[in-house]
């Protein structure tokens, strides 16, 4: 599966962005949350014959996320990954909003 070498590549680079300045405490934290959706009669939105529904999962889908942040107080860098192909823009901003409501 590519999504793990992305995974693992992400995590290297993580721990070696940690590494990289001596005497500075840098707090790192991932997490992976399944976000498979529903296993059957979902639409293919086209992808295959207008009337066709799914039934099964081929592989789950997953969310991860990668936080960096400069000690207690400093500033914090997220970075989330969504196995999701077509997200639209009203995820952006509902995502945005509820960090904004939790400052």
């Amino acid at each position: 599966m590519k999504s793990k070498h992305y995974y693992w590549l992400i995590v290297c680079s993580v721990w070696a962005l940690s590494n990289v300045v001596d005497g500075e405490d840098y707090l790192i934290g991932l997490g992976s949350y399944d976000m498979t959706g529903p296993a059957s009669n979902v639409n293919m939105m086209g992808y295959a014959n207008m009337g066709q529904d799914t039934s099964g999962v081929h592989f789950r889908l997953r969310a991860r996320a990668f936080i960096v942040a400069d000690g207690v107080q400093g500033p914090r860098l997220a970075f989330v990954n969504l196995d999701a192909g077509m997200a639209s823009q009203l995820v952006t901003i509902n995502v945005l909003e509820k960090l904004k409501s939790r400052q």
